[in-house]
C-alpha cells in the first residue's frame, strides 16, 4: 500500500533554499566557449557522472558552501526518523554537510557512513567531522561502480539526496540500499523530477527558452524523471510501507537562479542548444528578477521504504 502526501509550501517571499530545491545539484558553472572545449568532455557519455567525480576547484568551492546543513532542510529528512544509536548510511555525502548532522544525530553510540565516489569530497567530509568532534561516528567509504563498501544488513537507516538522478542503474543501487540495511530498516530518498520543473518570467520567449535550455541539459541526469519512478522501483527492490511525500517550494525572489543558470551550463556542454538562446535566457534571468516576475519551483519527491524481514 502506498501512502502519497502532497504540500506545496506556500510563500510570497520564501527564504533562499527554505526548501532546498536540490542541494545535490552544482552552482553555477562558468563553461568555455565551444571551441575551447575538450573532446573527451563532449564525447563523454558518462558526462551524468564524471562531472561528479573531475570537479575543478572553483566548482568545488561552491559545493562545499551549498552543501553545508541548513535548518530550512529538516523536512527532507525527517521522515527518515533518525535517532541516538543508530547506524545509518548517507549515500552520495558529498563534502559532508548532511553526514556531519547525521553524526551529531546518533550520538556517541551510533555510527554514520558517508559513501561518495569522489575521494576529495570524502577528505573534506573527515576534516570538518573532526572540526565539529564528531569524527569517532563518522567513517567514509570511496564508492567504485554499484556496490557500497558495507557488509550485509548494515545499517539502521539510509538517506540518499539527490543523487539517484544521477547513477548509472538506479534499480541496480536500490538494490544495494536493501542488502546494506538491516531488517526493519529504513530507506529514504530525496530526489527532483525535472520533467517537473517549472520557470516563469512573464514572457513568452523565455518559456521557449527554457525548454530548450532543459533538452540540452538533459546530458547530466541519467535519470531525470527519477521522482516519479522512485515508488515503483522502491517496490521492485522488495521494500515495503512505502511512503510518497512530494514537497514543492515556489520561489519567486531568484534562490534558484543558480540552478537555471547551472541548467544553462549543461545545455552549453551539450552542444545542442545555440550560444545566442543561452546568453538571452539568462540575461532573462536578472531581468525577471529585477522586473518582480521571477517564479520558479521544482518539486522534490521524498520516498522512504521499510526492508522486510
Amino acid at each position: 500500500m502506498v501512502t502519497l502526501h502532497w504540500r506545496i509550501v506556500t510563500s510570497a517571499a520564501p527564504e533562499r533554499n527554505a526548501v532546498l530545491p536540490d542541494a545535490g545539484a552544482p552552482g553555477i558553472v562558468e563553461s568555455p566557449p565551444a571551441a575551447q572545449r575538450s573532446e573527451a568532455t563532449m564525447s563523454d557519455d558518462n558526462f551524468y557522472q564524471s562531472h561528479w567525480i573531475d570537479v575543478e576547484p572553483e566548482r568545488r568551492e561552491r559545493y562545499e558552501a551549498m552543501f553545508q546543513w541548513r535548518d530550512a532542510s529538516e523536512p527532507l529528512i525527517a521522515p527518515a526518523d533518525i535517532s541516538a544509536g543508530q547506524t545509518v548510511v548517507d549515500y552520495g555525502c558529498g563534502p559532508g554537510g548532511l553526514a556531519i548532522e547525521l553524526a551529531r544525530r546518533v550520538g556517541a553510540d551510533g555510527q554514520v557512513y558517508g559513501v561518495d565516489l569522489n575521494a576529495g569530497f570524502l577528505e573534506t567530509t573527515r576534516a570538518r567531522a573532526a572540526e565539529a568532534g564528531v569524527e569517532a561516528r563518522l567513517d567514509t567509504r570511496l564508492l567504485d561502480g554499484d556496490i557500497i563498501p558495507l557488509d550485509d544488513a548494515t545499517a539502521d537507516r539510509l538517506i540518499c539526496k539527490n543523487v539517484l538522478e544521477y547513477v548509472p542503474d538506479p534499480a541496480r543501487t536500490l538494490d544495494e540500499f536493501h542488502r546494506v540495511l538491516k531488517p526493519g530498516g529504513v530507506a529514504h530518498v530525496i530526489d527532483s523530477d525535472w520533467g517537473a520543473f517549472m520557470y516563469e518570467s512573464g514572457h513568452q520567449q523565455d518559456a521557449d527558452d527554457f525548454a530548450e535550455v532543459m533538452r540540452g541539459a538533459q546530458i547530466a541526469f541519467r535519470t531525470p524523471h527519477i521522482g516519479r519512478r522512485l515508488y515503483g522501483l522502491f517496490r521492485q527492490a522488495g521494500f515495503g510501507s512505502v511512503q510518497v511525500r512530494v514537497l514543492a517550494t515556489p520561489d519567486v525572489k531568484g534562490g534558484m537562479r543558480s540552478v537555471l543558470t547551472n541548467m544553462a551550463s549543461y545545455a552549453r556542454q551539450s552542444g545542442d542548444v545555440p550560444e545566442a538562446l543561452l546568453s538571452s535566457f539568462s540575461s532573462g534571468l536578472d531581468a525577471a528578477v529585477e522586473a518582480d516576475t521571477f517564479f520558479a519551483m521544482l518539486p522534490q519527491f521524498l520516498v522512504t521504504g521499510v526492508r522486510q524481514g
